[in-house]
């Protein structure tokens, strides 16, 4: 990740109540709630607004110059590749606030929420059809 392309106003996006509705059923189907979603199901279903928020965040800080993730279009190789289903929330999340090898530290220049999503679009991406054990999401916080 290199540093925050901003455009326009695209800084302060908020999803209305029925949206966050819409996103707790659709996480609660892709869980397997009650039995009522299939790993078929969830994998033809349309991408949920907290994995456009994830995306939109990768794109914004630029991870794509560093990181190749097929989902976000990426193909970045000074970074390790993101495809990778053995990437866990917690070890995605350390390396962008703690950073390692080429990669710097972003703490303090995203919000520890924002990490939080992209960590949770970075696990989503990888693990389609899953359910992904995560903190919910919602759009890109102000920055």
């Amino acid at each position: 990740m290199v540093g925050k392309v901003v455009r326009g106003g695209d800084r302060s996006r908020k999803l209305s109540a029925s949206a966050l509705g819409a996103l707790a059923i659709v996480a609660g189907l892709a869980a397997g709630v009650g039995g009522l979603a299939t790993r078929a199901h969830a994998e033809d279903a349309k991408p949920t607004d907290a994995v456009t928020a994830g995306r939109e965040l990768f794109n914004n800080w630029s991870c794509s110059a560093c990181h190749t993730l097929t989902d976000a279009g990426s193909s970045g190789a000074v970074g390790p590749s993101l495809d990778n289903p053995n990437l866990t929330r917690e070890a995605i999340i350390n390396r962008v606030q703690m950073g390692g090898g080429p990669m710097p530290s972003f703490a303090g220049q995203i919000s520890d929420a924002d990490i939080g999503k992209l960590a949770d679009y970075i696990v989503a991406v990888n693990h389609k059809g899953a359910a992904v054990a995560a903190a919910p999401s919602a759009a890109p916080s102000k920055q």
